[in-house]
């Protein structure tokens, strides 16, 4: 049989270490849960967007052509139908609208790649 304080001790410092260790990846979970915090709040979100947005030429591409595109198919919709109470001339100006996006749209997309 072998000695029992010996035993002992050797728990007692295999639980140290655990405690120690437990400590150890508790303050390296608080350290990961408040960077991902900090990463995940609105302004830091907006500020990435926006560097994001200044070092991708094809962001600022993309966000042109789809603002022209939406312009262009509501302006088209209220030139065309106007302000009417007609449920036919919404839905129909609605069609319109969803039609000359998607006109302007592929027309634009068409006319940057023939550039590059």
């Amino acid at each position: 049989m072998k000695k029992p304080k010996n035993q002992i001790e050797l728990l007692n410092d295999a639980i140290v270490l655990l405690e120690k260790r437990r400590k150890k990846e508790y303050e390296e979970l608080k350290l990961q849960f408040y960077e991902t915090s900090e990463n995940f709040r609105p302004i830091n979100i907006f500020n990435q967007a926006v560097k994001d947005f200044r070092e991708v030429p094809e962001v600022k591409t993309n966000l042109f052509e789809t603002i022209l595109s939406i312009t262009g198919g509501y302006f088209s919709k209220k030139i065309i139908v106007g302000k009417s109470n007609s449920l036919v001339k919404k839905i129909l100006g609605y069609v319109l609208q969803y039609a000359v996006t998607n006109f302007i749209s592929k027309k634009v997309s068409t006319d940057t790649n023939k550039e590059e």
